[in-house]
């Protein structure tokens, strides 16, 4: 394997979306839901739906909140919640 095929990064779903605080919590918890009853994970959107394998074991957990001036009057607040696990390679399956 070339180290260019190591590092290739297939992007799944990207998506930014605006909704209210209480969507977006629903949002969430049905996310939430999924990471604690299920063997697999689907992230949805309005326009697109990706399902991918959970992991038997634990997965890296990592939360990131920051504040950014925005204007003279204003702040943006970003909260950044990233969850990262290993499954069997795509590549496994054709061997």
């Amino acid at each position: 394997m070339t180290d260019e095929e190591e590092d290739h990064e297939e992007e799944l779903l990207e998506a930014e979306l605006e909704q209210s605080p209480e969507q977006a919590a629903d949002w969430l918890r049905n996310l939430a839901d999924e990471l604690e009853d299920g063997e697999e994970l689907t992230v949805s959107t309005d326009d697109d739906s990706v399902t991918v394998a959970l992991p038997e074991d634990n997965l890296e957990f990592e939360v990131e909140l920051e504040r950014e001036p925005e204007d003279d009057d204003h702040d943006e607040i970003e909260l950044e919640i990233e969850l990262e696990w290993l499954v069997p390679s795509s590549d496994a399956d054709e061997e």
